[in-house]
């Protein structure tokens, strides 16, 4: 069970001989949502569909919807969020840890894909359905790494 509680925790600190301040703090935190290793897939899997999706409508369609562009740049980030936090669940590399090279190469194609699939959808008149099969072709060969990890 999801529940958000809002509590009041009471602090002091001392400032300059002026003696204890007393202040309220107003405390956020999700109670029963564990940032698990499942929870990162989910949201990863979840956000490269989302992307991909709003990737393939931007490169086939002409209309300017800006709510597409905003789903693809949420999306995005959400990949990205996601996927460092799968490297820290799922292969417990902490910070600091250098990285293998595949996870190099998928921060990459993630960089190719993220900005220069909205910028040749935009640009490109001629060729955008071949501009999608490779922005395909990436996304599979991220998938590539990400499950055999070859180097």
């Amino acid at each position: 069970m999801l529940t958000i509680c809002w509590t009041l925790k009471r602090f002091s600190y001392e400032k300059e001989a002026k003696g204890f301040l007393f202040g309220m703090v107003l405390k956020i935190y999700i109670r029963g949502l564990r940032m698990t290793e499942n929870f990162y897939r989910v949201l990863h899997y979840g956000s490269i569909i989302f992307f991909l999706s709003g990737l393939g409508i931007s490169f086939f369609t002409d209309n300017k919807n800006v709510a597409n562009k905003i789903v693809s740049g949420i999306a995005s980030l959400l990949i990205l969020v996601a996927g460092m936090g799968l490297i820290l669940r799922a292969l417990q590399i902490s910070h600091g840890t250098s990285w293998p090279a595949w996870i190099h190469a998928k921060l990459t194609i993630w960089a190719l894909l993220a900005i220069g699939g909205p910028v040749l959808a935009k640009r490109l008149s001629k060729g955008r359905a071949i501009a999608f099969y490779v922005s395909l072709v990436l996304a599979v060969c991220a998938a590539y790494l990400a499950v055999y990890k070859p180097f």
